[in-house]
């Protein structure tokens, strides 16, 4: 049974907080599924919402349509009612005005006041109603209670008793479970790209607060005294490059995080990092602009302008993970190939992939275990005479942390010789830029190919071209079609540059169609493709209203 359960109201009536509760009981109870937020930039008031997505099978992503809709206030049940759908159930506070047949209303803001002398349970009094309503068992809902209130559990599961009395029997469910513990993990997107950093030997955080790549500064900081790291809050994003790049000067793998208005503050310091070839990783929570735009909100804007930022030409990786799970392998990969090459490494993720939950295999640390580059005191001793910018065929230049040895690691802004010295001798100009872009045959050998789905020949058939997180709703719409008798396809990049255009023409060549999806208005991707291969898609479907793609956005526009 695919069912949406969908958590309404405003910011400070806590459907973050009975969001999640929702969500790790679905995962106790070893259910597929997918939880997303939509919610304003407002401390209070505004919208918030909150809907998990439970599946047979794989929960792939954003569904439209609920099937149990639980609202705590007016301004949001009038919104969303329209989203329930035949045979759904409302479930909500019985002051609110509904003409909804099926509902159930629940006395939860008197409960809450009366019965415990807490009004704010007045959410988890609802919560116990709507997971009733559900049919999530209850108790996992009492373990997932435990696990996010401890000491204050027992008011809470008091407030969920209230509930579930009000609210009868369940009318959806039971549930199958699709796996048993150990199996699977919990876990959101913004934790999966904290925990590649730590696994990839991260040991320098430097960032401003900038939502959504706040959500990777906020689980490193918790994690710093655990796993030695330094993490620090700088007063701009102008001085968190500089110190990140300071920190990886002296041997730290470094890394920032922010998004697209933040990392504008940051291209001199990328140029910086392109000049001195030194490695840093740049995680950007893409949001919707220009300027300030929708802070709270997903988009895909910002792939040219991480490909492009910075005056010069220098080498960068760039990926941008599908889900959480390839988020954590991609950022550990990142540090990797940013060490190697000597480059910097950015990473795109957006709201929608940071802030939602997902279930995946557990991750494996083994798979990303931290390779040094770096020249031992030893190696840099036994050295003649040791040159930071040594011309070599492949570009990279053996690199050493400075002060292990009376040799000198120099490294300058201006251009410079071999050894790091301020040069305007333009044979050193041009030998050092060559060299420093030599780096990208290297990079490339080390970009993976992009999925294609289904396998086998793509001859004849429609082949839908996507980037990042809208693998899931790419992959469910091109499922949703060939069960319906079509002939659909998908190409998706998670490793965006250097460019495999190889892949590319072969598809081009093969597919009878080629229409690109992405989550903004302009066709990025599509645009990056036509530049570098002169292909041009036959069609594009753009979402850029905020909110994320769906597999029925994809499928009703491709019919058109």
């Amino acid at each position: 049974m695919d069912i949406v359960i969908r958590i309404v109201g405003a910011a400070g009536q806590g459907v973050q907080t009975v969001g999640e509760v929702l969500t790790r009981a679905a995962f106790h109870s070893g259910l597929e599924l997918h939880a997303e937020q939509s919610y304003h930039s407002r401390i209070r008031g505004g919208e918030n919402a909150f809907a998990l997505r439970l599946a047979p099978g794989p929960a792939w992503g954003a569904r439209e349509g609920t099937e149990v809709l639980a609202a705590l206030n007016q301004e949001m049940l009038d919104q969303y009612l329209p989203s329930l759908t035949d045979g759904g159930w409302l479930v909500c506070d019985e002051d609110l005005t509904v003409s909804e047949a099926r509902v159930v209303r629940v006395p939860a803001s008197r409960l809450a006041k009366e019965e415990l002398g807490l009004p704010i349970a007045a959410n988890m009094v609802l919560l116990g109603a709507a997971a009733c309503v559900a049919g999530i068992e209850e108790e996992s809902l009492a373990r997932a209670v435990r696990d996010a209130f401890g000491d204050k559990a027992e008011l809470n599961l008091e407030a969920l008793a209230l509930g579930k009395q009000h609210a009868g029997d369940p009318r959806l469910g039971p549930h199958s479970p699709a796996y048993t513990h150990g199996e699977r993990m919990l876990i959101t997107g913004g934790a999966a790209v904290g925990a590649g950093a730590i696994a990839a030997g991260c040991r320098y955080l430097a960032s401003y607060p900038m939502t959504p790549g706040t959500a990777v500064l906020t689980y490193l900081a918790e994690r710093a005294t655990r796993w030695g790291l330094v993490v620090e809050q700088a007063e701009d994003e102008i001085a968190a490059i500089n110190m990140a790049l300071g920190a990886a000067y002296a041997g730290a793998r470094a890394m920032v995080t922010t998004s697209g208005g933040g990392f504008a503050l940051m291209v001199e310091g990328l140029s910086l990092a392109g000049m001195i070839e030194t490695p840093v990783v740049i995680h950007i929570g893409q949001r919707p602009g220009p300027a300030t735009g929708l802070p709270t909100r997903t988009g895909q804007d910002n792939l040219l302008f991480a490909l492009h930022a910075g005056h010069g030409e220098f080498p960068r990786y760039i990926v941008a993970p599908r889900d959480a799970q390839e988020a954590f392998y991609l950022t550990a990969k990142a540090f990797d190939l940013a060490e190697k090459h000597q480059v910097p490494a950015l990473i795109l993720t957006d709201q929608y992939l940071v802030d939602s939950f997902s279930t995946c295999a557990p991750l494996e640390v083994t798979r990303v275990a931290p390779r040094s580059y770096l020249l031992t005191p030893e190696e840099l001793e036994a050295m003649v005479s040791y040159d930071r910018f040594a011309i070599t065929d492949s570009g990279v230049s053996p690199r050493a942390v400075p002060g292990v040895s009376e040799k000198l690691v120099l490294v300058d802004s201006d251009e410079h010789d071999t050894y790091g010295r301020i040069t305007e001798d333009l044979h050193f100009r041009k030998a050092l830029n060559e060299k420093r872009l030599r780096k990208a045959k290297g990079l490339m050998q080390d970009v993976a190919p992009p999925y294609v789905h289904p396998s086998g020949g793509l001859e004849g058939r429609t082949v839908l071209l996507g980037w990042g997180s809208t693998y899931a709703a790419i992959r469910e719409a091109v499922d949703m079609l060939n069960a319906e008798g079509e002939s659909f396809a998908m190409i998706h990049f998670s490793e965006l540059w250097p460019l495999r255009t190889h892949e590319l023409e072969q598809v081009f060549d093969q597919a009878a169609r080629m229409i690109a999806v992405e989550g903004n208005a302009t066709g990025q991707l599509a645009s990056l493709v036509a530049q570098q291969t002169g292909l041009k898609v036959h069609g594009f479907i753009g979402r850029h209203d905020g909110r994320p793609l769906t597999a029925a956005d994809i499928a009703q526009e491709v019919a058109r």
